[in-house]
């Protein structure tokens, strides 16, 4: 059952988690078979799968299961190219591939992490 929306302030999760797999799936993607078939890029348990050929475009987000080791799929959204906001939700499960999918597309500075170790590591 397909949900259509426009209002991005109905599920800004499910506008940010696709800005993000667009995000990743271009940076880290790779062409399948066909150069002009579609993308995928797979990072950290998550394959992300975008159709930028395809008319409406699709976008599709698998995540590992917590319970088994078989993937699931969790975001399957469709749009057209000119209708930024209006979506056609095929599937949306909120949970921690969100998180995950954030940390990979923005992982934290080298600095940062730096501090938190030194600070974890230094003895009182």
């Amino acid at each position: 059952m397909k949900i259509l929306t426009d209002d991005p302030d109905w599920a800004p999760k499910l506008y940010e988690a696709r800005a993000l797999a667009i995000r990743l799936v271009r940076k880290h993607g790779r062409p399948q078979h066909n150069p002009a078939a579609f993308l995928v890029a797979e990072r950290d348990g998550l394959t992300v799968a975008y159709h930028p050929h395809r008319s409406p475009l699709l976008l599709t987000v698998d995540a590992p299961r917590e319970a088994a080791g078989r993937c699931e799929r969790v975001l399957s959204i469709e749009w057209n190219d000119g209708d930024a906001w209006r979506v056609a939700i095929e599937t949306y499960h909120p949970g921690r591939w969100e998180s995950r999918l954030k940390t990979i597309v923005h992982p934290r500075p080298w600095l940062e992490r730096w501090r938190a170790m030194a600070l974890f590591t230094a003895s009182a």
